[in-house]
């Protein structure tokens, strides 16, 4: 019988627990729960949304090159990438991956993949059916 050791996800954290940048960029907090789903709720706080503003351009550059169409502005960058991110590492919690890490508690490579894939999945689909002008 083998052994099997999972090695924690290293966290970098550059902004500090206390003072009033604590107050600004961690205890600012977002749910969002409908019809009670997520079970527990979705929780992000400031940082967590600003790392996942730079994701999600990051995720628009991407499905661009990946499927020569754009997916839509910021906006819609930052909904993708937030339910990417979401169902990715909900599936990461349990499957850790070798290469993640954390920034302020958001797995940054588990966020990365699963955005570019509900991304490019959303612009395949809405080109499909006609949705997309280039």
């Amino acid at each position: 019988m083998s052994a099997f050791v999972v090695a924690a996800v290293p966290s970098f954290n550059p902004i500090p627990n206390s003072g009033i940048l604590n107050q600004i960029f961690h205890q600012t907090d977002a749910t969002v729960q409908v019809l009670d789903w997520p079970t527990p709720a979705y929780h992000i706080n400031l940082i967590q949304l600003i790392i996942l503003i730079v994701l999600a351009v990051v995720v628009l550059f991407v499905t661009e090159k990946l499927t020569k169409q754009k997916p839509g502005g910021v906006v819609t960058g930052v909904i993708l990438t937030v339910i990417g991110a979401y169902i990715f590492e909900t599936f990461a919690q349990k499957n850790r991956l070798p290469v993640d890490f954390a920034l302020e508690g958001v797995l940054i490579v588990s966020s990365l993949i699963g955005a570019i894939i509900v991304s490019v999945f959303y612009t395949l689909i809405r080109g499909m059916f006609g949705g997309s002008k280039k």
